[in-house]
């Protein structure tokens, strides 16, 4: 099966072209405040000014965020020191602030772009790459949003890229920095801990400690206590009626297995049932990555590795919503690559299923859809098809080179 280059620039730039009059028809809204930035700005004022110890303290909070915005906040669940990032666009005014988060998001996404490029071993072209980032609609929901997705992504990319070098220790380092998501970044540090790979482990610790001092640096003891308590309250089954209630939490924009379970699984069925199946799911997943990345040492099968990895923690992850899963983008930049590198889709496995499985996570249509039904839990579907293929693709790949070292062995012929 020979796939057509021009087909998928033309569907590719088809999905950009749709992203962008997407992002530039919400412009207005996005100006007024009508997303999540004011969030990270109005905490971002708060300490600048000196008030970081009533970040915690929601009606203190939203008097901020209500001078850029009318619609009042959910609880700060991030980690505090993410905010020092955002304190020096406090000094502009608002619309600009949001402006200059946007064009720094869109930098970053070509960072993703320039790091990706150079670390894949598929060797994909830069203006590729960047193409297919682009094209993914959950970084421009991401952008809609106006929120701190994008950098994670940048984050892990830039992990990788270290790792990919030898720099296990750097790597850890700055996956630590992405500890504002702790519910995507404590499960692949759990991933690569179970695979053995000591080194990165060992440079995350002391990233975690510098995040950590940083925070009570900037709330103080009590506060740090504040934040966890928030997070305890929206860990827990008791509260997960009242927060779906009072600050929007819902289950059905959740692009991860918690996501599908809300989805297929009724309503009638105990919690402590659900609470089973979501426990066994992620376990599953991630003792599966960590199988993966426990074999694979360097070159593609490393990629391939790293990939899945990714791709069962955005799974798997107890609290992600649609612009996190633009963290998806580099499972994705690697399967394109290496189809690329193949240069012909029947060296996939499953020809059509891969062609399918790509066509369902770029088409924008498809998460317009599924945004608006909240049954974003589905896209865990065709996700995990996505990871079982690359798994697969790999496996293949090693059984062909290993029979081809067998066919060329050569024979040793006893001489008398």
């Amino acid at each position: 099966m020979q796939l057509d280059r021009r087909v998928v620039y033309g569907f590719m730039f088809l999905m950009l072209a749709m992203n962008a009059a997407v992002f530039f028809a919400a412009w207005k809204p996005m100006m007024a405040g009508k997303n999540d930035f004011p969030v990270f700005y109005s905490n971002a004022q708060m300490v600048r000014e000196g008030q970081a110890t009533q970040l915690y303290d929601f009606d203190a909070e939203n008097s901020f965020v209500h001078r850029v915005s009318e619609v009042r906040r959910a609880p700060n669940n991030h980690l505090p020191y993410e905010l020092l990032i955002f304190v020096p666009f406090t000094y502009l005014h608002f619309g600009a602030a949001h402006l200059l988060w946007t064009l720094a998001s869109l930098g970053m996404l070509v960072g993703v772009a320039v790091l990706m490029r150079s670390t894949v071993s598929s060797g994909s072209s830069f203006r590729d790459t960047l193409l297919t980032t682009l094209a993914f609609f959950p970084v421009w929901y991401c952008l809609l949003q106006g929120q701190d997705s994008i950098l994670l992504v940048f984050l892990f990319a830039l992990s990788f890229w270290l790792w990919k070098r030898g720099r296990d220790d750097a790597a850890g380092f700055a996956l630590a920095m992405g500890l504002f998501r702790p519910q995507l970044v404590l499960p692949f540090l759990l991933v690569a801990w179970l695979a053995g790979k000591w080194k990165l482990v060992r440079g995350f610790i002391p990233g975690a400690l510098f995040v950590l001092l940083v925070s009570i640096w900037v709330v103080g003891v009590d506060g740090m206590a504040e934040y966890t308590r928030i997070l305890m309250s929206q860990g827990t089954l008791g509260s997960a009626s009242a927060l779906s209630q009072q600050w929007q939490v819902r289950l059905g924009l959740m692009p991860t297995l918690r996501g599908l379970l809300s989805i297929v699984v009724p309503a009638s069925v105990p919690a402590s049932i659900r609470n089973f199946l979501l426990l066994c799911g992620t376990s599953l997943g991630l003792l599966w990555a960590a199988r993966a990345l426990r074999g694979a040492k360097e070159g593609a099968a490393f990629d391939m590795a790293f990939a899945i990895a990714v791709g069962a923690v955005a799974v798997v992850s107890f609290h992600s919503l649609p612009h996190d899963f633009s963290l998806m983008i580099l499972p994705l930049l690697i399967a394109g690559g290496a189809l690329t590198s193949a240069d012909r889709v029947a060296d996939c496995a499953n020809p059509y299923t891969c062609v399918t499985v790509g066509f369902l996570l770029f088409f924008s249509g498809l998460y317009f859809v599924l945004i608006y039904a909240e049954k974003m839990g589905l896209l865990v579907l065709p996700t995990v098809v996505l990871l079982w293929l690359i798994s697969e693709w790999e496996n293949s790949r090693l059984h062909a080179r290993a029979a081809a070292r067998r066919r060329v062995e050569p024979i040793s012929i006893p001489t008398s």
